[in-house]
């Protein structure tokens, strides 16, 4: 097991306004900001949480690859730059095994995702051919061997994927975790149940822990089933939809048990593009999505709309805080009912979520599971509308 302590190197870096202490091991400190008080994750060393979505490990919903990368390798070179786990076990934030490269060089310079690449889309050829092949064939990958790692386990995982990368050999049986960390392991042997059949992008979905992968719907000519709150398609088939509380709206399904909201900017009548109706709603500070019981809501920060004008790219912000109260627990408080001095609008948690219009119906889709600082979405926002 990793050891928090067991390190070479510690420096320091800013990333997103934050400070960080950062060891090569992958563990960061984050220090409190000037002049404030201490906050949850701040003044002790962690190697972060696992996201149930994507697999990250996570500091207060920022990604902690991001912050060693940039610690050790220096900041994003581009744009176009992601951080590439070399074993692709997205646990293992060493910073041997990480590095800087373009989504294309993601793809075709690791030779364990090109062997993936293979599997699922026939030949490196035919993904560049169609790139769409690999969401035709996508399947959810197995997040459950991954993990935090020495370095001994670090060199032995690696070399293990190496190994079948290179190999002519289809896996075969046999339990993947066991496999990669396991020296007593025959390295000929290849698990068949194992995320070695899946790729390893940053739009990988998760089926584990009542989680979902948020697949978009293709067919048309919907309907609800009233029985299970849910939509089909023309042929009885269920989609991965539920029907808003709103008239008109429906949310795209994260949870199996997730409960239907409302989007009060929903228009209800509109003439011309139904987009720019929904648009002309999006006012600042509108209740832009509210929860079942309507004790929680978030609203309108800002909003654009994507490159191919398709879609609106809604950014929300919490309009309520956890307040606890004298038997101990805790409730959301609106921000209406607070002084100014009780809570901070720039720390409020804030949501992504693109709205699409298909079949008469106004489709609210999370483009981040979860609820985050502004600043960590202030790029994937700029990225959905540029």
């Amino acid at each position: 097991m990793a050891d928090i302590d067991d390190f070479t190197r510690e420096v320091e870096c800013i990333y997103k306004d934050e400070q960080y202490a950062v060891r090569d091991n992958g563990a960061v400190f984050r220090y409190p900001r000037d002049g404030r008080r201490p906050r949850k994750y701040d003044n002790f060393w962690t190697f972060g949480k696992p996201n149930i979505v994507h697999g990250y490990m996570e500091i207060a919903s920022v990604r902690i690859h991001i912050i060693v990368a940039t610690a050790f390798l220096g900041p994003k070179p581009t744009k176009e730059h992601v951080v590439d786990h070399i074993d692709t076990n997205r646990r293992n934030n060493r910073v041997e095994n990480l590095r800087w490269v373009t989504r294309l060089e993601n793809i075709l310079d690791n030779p364990i995702t090109r062997k993936r690449i293979r599997l699922r889309c026939g030949s490196i050829e035919a993904f560049l051919a169609n790139p769409s092949l690999l969401r035709e064939n996508e399947l959810p990958p197995d997040l459950r061997w991954m993990r935090t790692v020495t370095n001994a386990e670090a060199q032995v995982s690696k070399k293990r994927l190496l190994e079948w990368a290179e190999s002519d050999k289809e896996p075969s049986g046999g339990s993947l975790g066991a496999w990669v960390f396991n020296p007593s392991e025959k390295s000929t042997q290849y698990p068949q149940q194992s995320q070695v059949s899946a790729l390893d992008t940053q739009t990988d979905l998760l089926t584990e822990e009542g989680q979902l992968g948020v697949w978009e719907y293709k067919q048309p000519g919907f309907h609800e089933n009233d029985q299970a709150n849910t939509l089909q398609d023309e042929k009885g088939r269920t989609l991965n939809l539920v029907l808003a509380l709103t008239p008109g709206a429906a949310q795209v399904r994260v949870f199996f048990d997730d409960k239907p909201c409302e989007y009060p900017c929903t228009p209800q009548h509109f003439d011309g593009n139904p987009l720019a109706a929904y648009a002309a709603n999006l006012t600042d500070d509108a209740v832009f999505w509210r929860n079942q019981t309507g004790d929680r809501a978030y609203s309108v920060a800002k909003y654009g709309y994507s490159s191919d004008g398709n879609s609106l790219i809604v950014m929300s912000r919490a309009a309520y805080v956890w307040k606890e109260q004298a038997d101990g627990d805790s409730k959301p408080v609106s921000i209406t009912q607070l002084g100014p001095d009780e809570y901070d609008k720039d720390d409020l948690p804030c949501s992504l979520t693109k709205v699409t219009y298909e079949q008469n119906m106004f489709i609210h889709k999370r483009i981040e599971t979860g609820f985050m600082p502004k600043e960590y979405l202030e790029e994937t926002f700029l990225d959905c509308i540029s």
